[in-house]
């Protein structure tokens, strides 16, 4: 068969058709070891429980002539972008048949899912990259970096942790309430379903606890942890590894430090995870486990990785719907050429007039020298910048934003220097 004159079909699966879904990606992602006894039958029903239960996603199906080749989830998210509930889609389990690769199968999938949600009114979309290039080469930007510490316990502050409480079954609800709560103040952060925080709390692994004043019925911050045997001859050493931690005020995060303090007696080290860059100045001692010198003389406090990346698909509607937000603080008039050679929909040039941060107008296809100055720059690193996850003068001085007046580059870079780079926690 001559494939590349296949017929092409992308819908969403159903029910009947997951096992197909699970045989591409079982294949596709050999890690996820679904070939242990009982793991695949649960993923099967699990997978198929979110089709006919969950509105928010949907799986995804390219079939070629009838066959199914490739697979991927899509799903919606409320984000808070810069203040403001969007809905945005993000993109995960992209998975194409071992014998179908090379066929352009993704570039399909992807280039249909831009597609569908443009024609939603979504301006902005999201996935995990499996490898980074790969999907920078599709037009998305890097996001906020995720940094791992390991702590010692007794490098945390002390303090008061009579408020610390254990958190049980029929608490769920105030645990993702205060996490919305915690979203709805965050650029980046998405909501999560009841659905998502279950998902999370039902892992025998996982012990939850929480800040709650006394007289105070609702949660002021949270935390889930699993301990972790360091040592396969040794079950008395543990690390704990945090696996959420979400603070309204600040007695809330140095109440529930103080209590993973107090776990110096049978814990070696502390692991978080989180988007704070600031967050090594909070530890008494931020060394990390790896004894490691940088030159000339800088300990290594953590590591770092790069994951969540952004993409804009409506550059135009991004900005308004963004009306009235002030994203950085600077004023001026600015025509933005955007490349975009993948989704050649998105590409052209926009004017955008701000004020004070606050993109005030729009305009599309701009008279060449009607604005105070040009851009040239590619979508992937416009979606970083729009986001806050870079800085203008960056992309400049590496030579991936051109002006055409440099007088205005401080203004460029203030016009998108957020306060907080975003920070979001959603897995998909």
């Amino acid at each position: 068969m001559d494939r590349t004159i296949a017929r092409e079909e992308i819908r969403a699966l159903e029910t009947s058709e997951v096992a197909q879904f699970v045989r591409i990606v079982e294949r596709a992602y050999p890690r996820l070891e679904l070939h242990a006894p009982g793991v695949r039958e649960r993923w099967i029903e699990r997978v198929r429980e979110g089709i006919e239960q969950d509105p928010t996603s949907s799986i995804q199906g390219c079939f070629r002539d009838g066959q199914l080749v490739g697979v991927m989830k899509w799903r919606d998210f409320q984000m808070n972008v810069h203040g403001r509930q969007l809905l945005t889609g993000g993109i995960g389990t992209v998975a194409v048949d071992l014998l179908h690769k090379k066929e352009k199968v993704a570039k399909g999938m992807m280039t249909r899912f831009l597609q569908a949600y443009r024609e939603r009114g979504v301006s902005l979309v999201s996935l995990y990259p499996f490898r980074v290039d790969f999907y920078r080469q599709m037009g998305f930007g890097v996001g906020t970096k995720m940094n791992e510490y390991r702590a010692l316990p007794l490098s945390l502050p002390d303090g008061d942790k009579s408020a610390v409480v254990a958190l049980e079954r029929g608490e769920r609800e105030q645990i993702l309430r205060c996490y919305n709560r915690y979203a709805a103040r965050t650029h980046g952060m998405t909501e999560k379903s009841e659905r998502e925080m279950n998902t999370l709390l039902e892992n025998a692994e996982h012990l939850a606890f929480g800040y709650r004043r006394e007289g105070v019925q609702e949660l002021e911050g949270y935390l889930i942890l699993q301990f972790k045997q360091v040592h396969s001859e040794n079950a008395s050493i543990h690390d704990v590894h945090v696996r959420d931690l979400v603070y309204e005020t600040t007695e809330a995060l140095r109440g529930m430090l103080a209590f993973l303090r107090s776990q110096a007696d049978q814990v070696r080290r502390i692991v978080f995870y989180t988007q704070d860059e600031d967050f090594h100045v909070l530890l008494a001692d931020p060394r990390n486990d790896s004894d490691r010198l940088i030159p000339f003389y800088y300990h290594e406090s953590h590591a770092s990785g790069v994951g969540l990346m952004y993409r804009i698909i409506d550059v135009a509607g991004f900005f308004r719907q963004l009306a009235g937000l002030p994203l950085g603080v600077a004023s001026g008039h600015f025509t933005f050429h955007i490349r975009d050679s993948f989704f050649p929909a998105n590409q052209g040039s926009y004017a955008v007039r701000f004020h004070e941060g606050v993109p005030v107008s729009v305009e599309e296809s701009p008279l060449p020298g009607s604005t105070d100055a040009e851009v040239a720059i590619d979508i992937s690193d416009f979606s970083s910048l729009a986001m806050g996850a870079v800085r203008f003068h960056s992309l400049y001085a590496y030579g991936l934003a051109e002006v055409s007046n440099p007088a205005y580059v401080e203004a460029l870079d203030r016009l998108f220097a957020v306060p907080q780079k975003p920070r979001c926690t959603a897995a998909f």
